[in-house]
């Protein structure tokens, strides 16, 4: 997944028979549920709930955020 000019990887893996997790090497998260698209999304989202924090918190410092 790209934003801006950073890119983050979403690796999903299957758990079992019934479980799937997804994980963000660059943000170190992780999330869990039962159906692979449950999992790729929850973690689409938190990535855009990371780099909507960190724009912010460049547009706070005055900075500008490349994202």
């Amino acid at each position: 997944m790209q934003i801006g000019n950073e890119n983050y990887e979403i690796l999903v893996k299957r758990e079992g028979e019934t479980g799937y997790s997804a994980f963000c090497p660059e943000l170190e998260l992780i999330v869990r549920g039962t159906a692979h698209v449950q999992v790729e999304e929850k973690m689409k989202l938190l990535i855009g709930e990371h780099v909507a924090k960190k724009n912010a918190e460049a547009a706070a410092a005055g900075g500008v955020s490349k994202n």
